[in-house]
């Protein structure tokens, strides 16, 4: 007689901690990253030499690693991963040169590329009927971690310096591993063998879901690079920058598993598109807005927007795979999520540095809606897989 989804679902609340705490040290590292750039003496390209190098490394752990969480490793993935995580914290905690903070920036973009698929794929077999709602839990917990890291990096600065939060950062993944060890285990379908995640692209749908998130992306490496630059060239501190990224996250948090909600009952790829495109319109607006405090309510504002849109782009991507290759096609997405990021943080930060914020933004938002439109074209005349049917 088959398990039902009741009988195989453990509590999502583990996995959504361990996500939490993954987030909150990113989250962290972005908060000080004016601060570095003044201690180092550095330009606006170092600063996103240094953010790209974490979504490279993150990239190529989710292509290589993704597939083992198919096949029951995700545990194993998270304690490695935060071990990793803890031990490269320690390094930005001492780091004095931009070639350091690269190799530790890389380290922990490698570590959250191990964390990532497992927890994702948690959420999608926990309860195949309500994937798309617990993923919504999962992308809050992801939220409220990198909403929570910059204020508590910020208020470290000032109490310290701009090392002190990488030391309490590192220490916290440390006592935090008793959690990781008792991750439950993983009673989804899972694969019998390693496979290349690279083959699921012949899904038209994935491809078209993995390029709406890819384009989303470009946005979420510029707004690493370039608004804690242009917070503290408009005369913000750690602490305002903090504040900021706050701010934006509240609403996504608040919308997320009501996202994932309407995702599973409707059409996962609308509510993306729509919810993505409405985001890049803000963001278009971003270098005409004057000051600090107007900039931060719109952000808050196309909060929103992104809330709908990045949670159902995740469960988009989960239906167009078999339950057995979650953890591959959500891990390829996370490296298509930090690639993009990764490709656009470096010119994003350039541009910023040599022709300004007008200049930056038109640019990053232009590129994101020419990429959703391609995206939204693969996805039309495709139709979703239900893991409540198929994973009996």
């Amino acid at each position: 007689m088959p398990q039902t989804a009741a009988d195989r679902s453990p509590s999502l609340v583990p996995f959504q901690i361990v996500m939490g705490a993954t987030t909150a040290a990113v989250g962290g590292i972005v908060a000080v990253l004016g601060e570095i750039r003044s201690e180092l003496n550095v330009g606006g390209t170092s600063i996103g030499i240094i953010v790209a190098s974490g979504f490279i490394s993150s990239f190529v752990a989710q292509i290589a690693l993704s597939p083992l969480a198919d096949r029951g490793y995700g545990r194993i993935m998270a304690i490695y991963g935060t071990i990793i995580s803890a031990l490269a914290l320690f390094l930005m905690s001492q780091a004095d040169s931009v070639t350091v903070w690269i190799v530790a920036r890389s380290m922990v973009g490698f570590a959250g590329g191990m964390l990532l698929p497992g927890l994702r794929r948690a959420a999608t077999v926990l309860d195949p009927q309500r994937s798309g709602e617990n993923l919504g839990k999962l992308a809050a917990s992801e939220i409220f971690g990198f909403m929570i890291g910059p204020v508590a990096a910020a208020a470290l600065v000032e109490v310290g310096d701009a090392h002190l939060p990488f030391i309490v950062f590192g220490v916290a993944m440390i006592l935090f591993l008793p959690v990781v060890f008792r991750l439950p285990p993983d009673n989804g379908r899972q694969s019998t063998r390693t496979q290349n995640p690279l083959g699921l692209l012949r899904y038209r749908r994935l491809q078209g879901a993995i390029i709406l998130v890819s384009g989303y992306f470009l946005m979420v490496g510029a707004f690493e690079s370039v608004l804690p630059l242009m917070f503290t060239d408009r005369g913000g501190s750690a602490f305002h920058i903090g504040l900021a990224f706050t701010a934006f996250c509240i609403p996504i948090m608040a919308v997320s598993r009501h996202a994932g909600r309407l995702a599973d009952r409707h059409s996962a790829a609308h509510i993306a598109i729509s919810g993505m495109a409405i985001s890049t319109f803000f963001v278009l607006t971003y270098g005409f807005i004057p000051g600090l405090l107007w900039l931060v309510i719109v952000m808050m504002i196309a909060g929103i927007a992104d809330g709908y849109g990045y949670t159902a782009g995740q469960v988009a991507v989960s239906q167009s795979v078999p339950e057995d290759r979650q953890a591959a096609a959500l891990g390829l997405m996370g490296a298509a999520e930090v690639l993009a990021a990764g490709m656009s943080a470096l010119p994003s930060a350039a541009l910023y540095e040599h022709h300004g914020d007008k200049v930056a933004w038109l640019a990053v938002g232009s590129s994101t809606l020419i990429i959703l439109a391609i995206g939204t074209s693969r996805l039309r005349g495709t139709q979703p897989i239900s893991h409540a049917e198929s994973s009996h």
